[in-house]
């Protein structure tokens, strides 16, 4: 009589447990849409660190309404960008011997412009960066080139990087010329 209720207390799990026998129906349900299986797509994002306190020399010439760029030492990005020093901002650094830059520069223009990445990650070898971009009015009373800027981890397993404005690709750099060009520049 002791073990009567726990013996009532089993039946009454095992009888509410899952269910686990299966009708011929549903297991021998196939995908007829003829179909393979999808395969599951890993993506890593990336980190990336904007940099502010730069702005465009007068000295670079942009051709392209959008000019997307990777800067693998710091003479380069002297030729390219200048240092917008004031008396309350930071000048953000990079060191390039973990990172490269990344840098969207738009055309100049009296319109009102704004560069922001929106998404950052790694898929199939491939480093690819969202960007939105909006050109706009109020016009303002000057002309200038906006300008975004990135440190993007070194890597090697990424063989490109890819620049898009939203879903639509503007260009795409190749990692192993950059590596090469690295390490020429640190023969010299």
């Amino acid at each position: 009589m002791k073990h009567l209720p726990i013996a009532v207390l089993l039946l009454f799990l095992a009888a509410c447990g899952p269910n686990t026998s299966q009708s011929d129906e549903h297991s021998n349900s196939k995908d007829t849409t003829g179909a393979p299986p999808a395969e599951v797509v890993m993506q890593k994002d990336v980190v990336i660190r904007p940099l502010s306190g730069y702005f465009v020399n007068n000295s670079v010439k942009l051709t392209d309404s959008v000019a997307c760029w990777i800067i693998h030492n710091p003479e380069e990005m002297r030729k390219t960008f200048g240092m917008a020093k004031t008396m309350n901002n930071t000048i953000d650094t990079i060191d390039f011997s973990h990172n490269l830059l990344a840098a969207v520069v738009l055309r100049p223009s009296d319109l009102t412009q704004t560069i922001e990445l929106s998404r950052s990650y790694v898929l199939d070898g491939n480093m690819d960066l969202h960007f939105a971009i909006k050109v706009d009015t109020p016009k303002t009373t000057y002309t200038k080139s906006m300008a975004w800027l990135g440190a993007i981890p070194k890597s090697d397993s990424v063989k490109n990087i890819r620049f898009f404005r939203g879903d639509r690709m503007m260009t795409t750099i190749d990692a192993a010329d950059l590596r090469e060009a690295q390490d020429t520049d640190m023969k010299h």
